[in-house]
């Protein structure tokens, strides 16, 4: 009897992980990590020998591009976009704030398995070394604007934004 009991119990998880694995679609964003990082941090080795900026697989995209240091959010995408696809970055600067906005173009992505999307808020948009993000929100839209993956820190949404009634 307890060997069919636990047969059964069994397959019951089976069946409540594939409904909720059907019921979770994916983000369409692998991860998103932030940090801070210097002018210093973002040089590549690769650079003491050619003069210009080497990104390898990455696709590097800064809101003051002379600039190097500042705020950067690391993306790996597990969908790939449409070719006309945007990335929104918002990011609430200071609290009762309303968020501001960056958008970049998706043409050129980023290439094999480790290669990222990398957006710096640098220049004047960083702001000093310790100074975080009170909450950002990460989109990918196509050309008419449609969400088609987001992925956002903890203390973005409320319920109504992340569709809980």
């Amino acid at each position: 009897m307890s060997r069919a009991v636990g047969r059964a119990s069994f397959g019951v998880a089976l069946a409540v992980l594939g409904l909720v694995a059907c019921g979770n679609p994916p983000t369409g964003i692998a991860y998103v990590h932030e940090r801070y990082r210097s002018a210093a941090d973002t040089a590549r080795a690769s650079e003491a020998f050619h003069a210009k900026e080497h990104h390898g697989d990455d696709v590097v995209f800064r809101t003051q591009e002379k600039s190097r240091e500042g705020y950067y959010f690391y993306v790996q995408l597990d969908q790939v976009p449409p070719p006309d696809g945007r990335l929104i970055l918002e990011v609430v600067r200071e609290e009762n704030r309303p968020p501001v906005r960056f958008d970049f173009s998706l043409k050129l992505l980023p290439r094999g398995w480790f290669g990222e999307l990398v957006i710096g808020l640098t220049g004047q948009d960083a702001g000093p070394s310790t100074w975080r993000p009170v909450a950002w929100r990460l989109s990918v839209t196509d050309a008419q604007g449609k969400a088609l993956a987001t992925r956002q820190s903890f203390l973005w949404g409320t319920r109504r934004d992340l569709g809980v009634r």
